[in-house]
C-alpha cells in the first residue's frame, strides 16, 4: 500500500508540475488531487524538490518502458516500429507534460543542474534503446554501426516533436508527414 501511495502521489505531482511548473504548483494541490492531507506527503517525500525530482524520474522510467514495448513489439515490421516510434515522439508533449517543459527549459537555460543530470540519463537510455532495434534491422546491411547515429535520431525524433508543435500554427502547411520524412532519410541513410 505505502509503494502505491508513493506512486499516486508522484503521478499526481508529476500532471501538476507538467501543467502550472514547479513554482506555481503547492503541496497543498497536490494532497488535494489525491485526497490525502499535506503532512502525509512529507511522509514520503522530505520536500518539494525531492517530489519534484522524483515526478521527473518517474516519468523519465515511464517513458522508456513506452519506447521499449513499441520497439518490442513483434507484431509490427521493424520499419513500422520507427514509424511508431516517431508518432510516440511526436505526442510527447501531451503524454509527458513533464518531461516536454523541461527540455522547453533546456532551451531557455533555465534548468537546473541535477534536471539536467535526469535528461541526460533519459536521453543516453532511449539512444540505448534506439541503438539495439537498429542493430537488429540492419544487420549485414552496414558493417559496424556508428555510435553516434543513436544519438541522432534520438535528437531528431525530439526536435521532431517541436517541429509538430510549431506545424500547429501553420495548418496550411501541406507539408508530408514528418515522421515519414524522417524514417525515409534513416533508410537512405543506412542503405
Amino acid at each position: 500500500m505505502a509503494k502505491g501511495r508513493q506512486e499516486e502521489i508522484i503521478r499526481a505531482a508529476a500532471k501538476r508540475f507538467g501543467r502550472h511548473g514547479f513554482n506555481k504548483t503547492t503541496l497543498e494541490e497536490i494532497a488535494r488531487d489525491v485526497r490525502i492531507g499535506k503532512p502525509t506527503i512529507y511522509h514520503y517525500f522530505k520536500s518539494k524538490d525531492e517530489l519534484f525530482y522524483s515526478s521527473i524520474t518517474f516519468q523519465s522510467a515511464q517513458f522508456i518502458e513506452d519506447i521499449k514495448a513499441i520497439f518490442n513489439n513483434q507484431d509490427l515490421p521493424v520499419g513500422a516500429r520507427l514509424l511508431e516510434y516517431f508518432a510516440f515522439k511526436e505526442s510527447v508533449h501531451q503524454r509527458y507534460s513533464l518531461l516536454y517543459a523541461l527540455m522547453l527549459s533546456l532551451f531557455k537555460d533555465d534548468s537546473l543542474e541535477k534536471e539536467k543530470q535526469i535528461l541526460q540519463s533519459l536521453l543516453q537510455k532511449e539512444s540505448e534503446v534506439v541503438g539495439l532495434i537498429l542493430s537488429s534491422i540492419y544487420t549485414g546491411r552496414i558493417e559496424s554501426m556508428n555510435l553516434s547515429l543513436p544519438f541522432y535520431i534520438v535528437h531528431l525524433s525530439w526536435g521532431l516533436m517541436f517541429s509538430t508543435i510549431i506545424k500547429e500554427f501553420n495548418p496550411e502547411s501541406k507539408s508530408a508527414s514528418m515522421k515519414e520524412l524522417m524514417f525515409k532519410s534513416l533508410e537512405t541513410i543506412l542503405s
